[in-house]
């Protein structure tokens, strides 16, 4: 089915061919104590980041890189969100203070940059801008 051009504007958020303004987004990949994870995901849906994913992982490197990360266990949660880079600071702060993350053993936190995705209704979706 081809649809006019009208309508691809309309469902992807253009106006009179205008681009609406797209945030730079980032990956957020928290690395926890299994059990941890939901915890995680509530703190980032507080902060308004909708898109969370948790998952069952378990560090397959050596007893001298889990000591050296500060990883007590081998079992862990692995936690992937998408967040516009202006929620990054303030969500990384509730999630280390929340989740003791500045005590060795308890997990880590970071953030990819995501240079591209497929098309501006999942960057939408993604970054929480559209459902």
């Amino acid at each position: 089915m081809i649809r006019s051009p009208k309508i691809l504007k309309e469902e992807i958020g253009l106006e009179d061919g205008k681009h609406p303004a797209m945030k730079k987004i980032k990956l957020l990949i928290a690395i926890l104590d299994r059990g941890k994870g939901e915890e995680a995901a509530a703190i980032l849906r507080e902060s308004g980041v909708t898109f969370n994913i948790i998952a069952n992982a378990n560090c397959a490197s050596g007893s001298d890189i889990i000591s050296f990360l500060g990883l007590s266990s081998q079992e862990r949660d692995m936690v992937l969100s998408v967040v516009t880079e202006d929620k990054v600071p303030n969500v990384m702060q509730k999630l280390l203070y929340k989740l003791d993350l500045d005590e060795s053993g308890n997990g880590m936190v970071f953030t990819i940059p995501i240079a591209g995705v497929s098309g501006p209704r999942a960057l939408r979706y993604m970054s929480g801008s559209f459902e």
